[in-house]
């Protein structure tokens, strides 16, 4: 008998939650851990470039998160290089205008543990 109402009662919770454990969900984009993952992200990108200029957030097309040891996010974005050289870089940067100003899409897969200080890009598809 308890076997099925503990079944009955987790059928419940299951149906009433729109959340899967474990499945991505889109979160907002200004969410706050998905901006240090995308910061992080941004970072290492234009670590790895191989341009003069940096390559900066046009605009945040999706961001999603899972639950994970942490959490694991996926952040489509589209890149833009800015006016900004690699060895002056500043706070802000103006993007480059003309032909030479192509955007481009970029996945980034970010996994955050917090409590361990830990942030990993674990993928980056441009």
């Amino acid at each position: 008998m308890w076997k099925l109402v503990f079944v009955i009662i987790a059928a419940a919770a299951c149906v009433g939650s729109a959340v899967l454990v474990g499945g991505f969900q889109d979160i907002a984009v200004d969410d706050e851990g998905a901006r240090d993952a995308l910061n992080f992200a941004v970072a290492k990108h234009n670590r790895g470039s191989n341009d003069m200029y940096l390559s900066q957030v046009a605009e945040v097309t999706r961001v999603q998160r899972q639950l994970v040891a942490g959490f694991k996010y996926v952040i489509t974005v589209e890149m833009a290089k800015s006016q900004c050289r690699k060895d002056h870089a500043t706070d802000k940067c103006a993007l480059q205008e003309g032909s030479g100003a192509r955007a481009y899409e970029c996945k980034f897969t970010v996994w955050t543990r917090s409590w361990l200080n830990d942030i990993q890009l674990l993928k980056e598809e441009c």
